[in-house]
């Protein structure tokens, strides 16, 4: 009996095995993945940490806990240059010599409150609270990411160009979160390497070529001042090159004389940086209250302390008392000081005074340059240029506020040629003075029923699949662009006949300030204004020359 059972035994264990291994021998298909579990309950929150500058572990800020003695316990109290044990320099080189630079959170690890501050500025977001602009609703933020020109014509669905500049990474559409402090870029303005450089179509990250551990290491060097490095290479290439649309910044200035810029000549007394005069906010013994820049002309006026030449020089009267100009200063009081002080500019670098979008697209011309001066003065993908050195400003009467073009809300025009931005201001107001501006001419794509200067998509394929930059084609990239902006296009509705507008705007004239023997008026010398229409007198409103016959309408 038991031997029969075990034959069973044996004989079943082996019909068993055989149709195993006869199954595994056959694979079916999978099965339909089957749902996803509900997610289980949420686990008991953990214990707060312990914050660095509570040295004692009782979660309050102590008065011995102030290492730094301003009187306030917090982040600042966290490192050991604090209590005196390291420079400062000397922290950040060794901090980054023992630990590896990851990004943005290295630099919060100790500065992170910084960062909800920064997120704030115009140089991260790129607009502010528009003061100074009156075509808007009171109230209204605008900025370089609405406001319209005549250079590459507005950021929307530009992004991934444009944002090789911005004080951040990854910037290359609409989805760009502007409240992740991991997006700010620390590096651009604090390099004191003068090695740290963005590429130019990544939205903003730096070329893989860049030591960003030598760079990190530097940061605190200078005492963390940013030099003219960290500001002129973002700043002389606005509009797409060297000098190209404020014509008063160009790279030069990065190693410059007194012959073009009196302030930041390295053999003047001053020899200044930028951030001298585009100062932050500070207290009463000098440290930095926030990182908001001032300068900015167009809004954002609230940040930062913008220097003016008062600031340092006193009023026009008492400075220049006593010298051969006191009777043309006392007799134009409102000139204002960079009218005489800085009599043309684009004096070592020119600058672009003309742009003609309408000559756009003829890839088989290609790029053409000036034999002389071996500058671009057609290329495919943005018409045709004119280039000019030492360019007379134009003066106009200036109250400190600006009209603007800024996309969805001031777009569209009355009369040609369309202005995109002006300074306001009138003879007869009380208020205003003559300042210098440049003047920038040209046209662009515009709706001419609607009359509205148009956004076109200029490049890269994150604002929409065809980038004038690549299919050459105007309807396409107006189609692409329309969609972000929300401006109206009806697709197939452009014409190159008819869908270009002639453009103007001005724009502030502040750098290359003279040496005072090549100011306007040297030696009572009225000549350098009056006479031989040297100046455009119909932009102050005269029919010419008020010394020669011109009178005001």
């Amino acid at each position: 009996m038991t031997r029969r059972h075990g034959s069973f035994t044996l004989a079943f264990l082996l019909l068993v095995l055989s149709f195993g291994l006869g199954l595994a021998g056959c694979e079916g298909s999978d099965g339909a993945p089957g749902r996803d579990g509900l997610d289980g309950a949420a686990g008991t929150p953990g214990a707060d940490g312990q914050a660095c500058w509570d040295l004692n572990g009782n979660g309050i800020g102590d008065p011995e806990e102030d290492v730094n003695g301003d009187g306030t316990v917090d982040v600042y109290d966290c490192n050991a240059y604090a209590d005196g044990a390291y420079e400062i320099d000397q922290l950040h080189a060794g901090y980054f010599t023992e630990h590896p630079y990851e990004g943005t959170a290295s630099c919060l690890n100790c500065h992170g409150k910084l960062a909800d501050e920064i997120l704030e500025t115009a140089h991260f977001t790129w607009k502010g609270l528009a003061s100074n602009i009156v075509n808007v609703p009171p109230g209204s933020f605008h900025g370089k990411v609405d406001i319209l020109n005549n250079f590459c014509v507005a950021v929307p669905t530009n992004e991934a160009r444009c944002t090789q500049c911005h004080a951040g990474y990854g910037w290359k559409d609409a989805s760009f979160d502007f409240g992740d402090p991991d997006n700010i870029d620390c590096l651009i303005c604090h390099d004191q390497t003068d090695t740290y450089e963005k590429d130019e179509k990544t939205a903003g990250a730096p070329r893989d070529t860049i030591d960003l551990q030598a760079v990190a290491r530097s940061v605190a060097m200078n005492g963390g001042k940013p030099s003219i490095d960290n500001c002129i290479d973002c700043h002389a290439k606005a509009g797409g090159g060297n000098n190209v649309k404020h014509g008063d910044l160009a790279m030069a200035l990065q190693d410059t004389t007194r012959e073009f810029d009196v302030h930041m000549g390295k053999d003047g007394r001053a020899q200044f940086v930028c951030v001298d005069c585009h100062d932050v906010k500070r207290d009463g013994v000098g440290k930095p209250l926030s990182h908001g820049i001032g300068g900015m002309p167009y809004h954002s006026v609230e940040e930062g302390n913008m220097k003016n030449c008062d600031d340092c020089h006193g009023s026009a009267a008492s400075i220049h008392a006593g010298t051969s100009v006191a009777q043309i200063v006392g007799s134009h009081d409102v000139l204002a000081c960079q009218v005489c002080h800085i009599p043309t500019f684009a004096r070592h670098t020119a600058t672009k005074t003309e742009w003609y979008w309408k000559d756009a697209g003829d890839v088989a011309r290609g790029v053409e340059t000036d034999p002389v001066t071996n500058l671009p003065i057609y290329d495919p993908k943005k018409g045709s240029f004119v280039w000019t050195k030492d360019v007379r400003p134009t003066l106009r009467y200036f109250d400190g506020t600006w009209n603007k073009a800024i996309i969805g809300v001031a777009d569209t025009y009355t009369s040609e040629p369309a202005v995109l931005g002006a300074p306001v201001g009138s003879h007869d107001d009380g208020k205003s003075m003559i300042y210098p501006f440049k003047k920038m001419i040209g046209n662009q794509v515009a709706d001419p029923v609607a009359k509205r200067i148009m956004v076109p998509h200029l490049f890269g394929t994150a604002g929409g699949p065809n980038p004038y930059w690549g299919t050459w084609d105007w309807d396409l990239s107006l189609q692409d662009a329309s969609q972000k902006t929300g401006q109206p296009y009806t697709p197939g509705s452009f014409d190159q006949d008819t869908w270009f507008v002639d453009t103007v705007m001005y724009l502030t004239v502040n750098h290359e300030v003279a040496p005072k023997e090549m100011a306007y008026g040297f030696g009572n010398n009225c000549g350098d204004c009056h006479f031989d229409n040297k100046i455009d007198w119909t932009e102050l409103g005269w029919s010419g020359d008020p010394v020669d016959g011109g009178v005001r309408p």
